[in-house]
């Protein structure tokens, strides 16, 4: 099973998403990886009605998606992983997902957080987590839709030479 794009995004699902990635990225699922809207019944039932009938989509906790990627759940689907935050990228490399590129496609204002790009915001512990994934040679590209330039974020915040 194919990874074809993995997105920390915290809006998660939504049209650039669907429409936008979807478009040029034609995955057969979309996995959106959460514990908070995998444990909640109502949330898990919004963010599926966004995704087309087109797709599969598969709303689970972080642990569960771990398994899934692990094994064959997905078969030789491609899958789009999508993530609210960059600890749940250090999660899934912790866990023997082996990860090598993650687009950083939305992480929105928040009180305490400093714009670095114009759709990304982050906080202390955000800087600190992109810190390890950049320690680890994971690439970081900032780009919230297809058509815009990416931003290496390690680059941005000063932990690549």
């Amino acid at each position: 099973m194919p990874l074809v794009m993995i997105r920390i995004d915290d809006r998660l699902i939504h049209g650039q998403v669907v429409v936008g990635w979807g478009s040029v990225l034609k995955p057969d699922r979309i996995l959106l990886s959460s514990d908070d809207v995998a444990t909640v019944e109502w949330q898990r039932t919004i963010y599926l009605s966004a995704v087309p009938e087109s797709l599969h989509a598969s709303v689970l906790t972080l642990e569960d998606s771990i398994k899934a990627l692990t094994s064959a759940d997905f078969g030789d689907e491609k899958v789009l992983l999508l993530v609210d935050s960059p600890k749940s990228i250090i999660f899934f490399v912790e866990n023997g997902v082996d990860i090598k590129e993650v687009n950083v496609g939305g992480m929105h204002f928040k009180p305490g957080k400093n714009q670095i790009a114009p759709f990304i915001f982050v906080d202390k512990e955000d800087v600190a987590n992109f810190k390890i994934l950049c320690e680890k040679g994971i690439k970081l590209e900032g780009r919230d839709v297809p058509t815009r330039s990416p931003v290496d974020i390690c680059a941005v915040l000063g932990f690549k030479e």
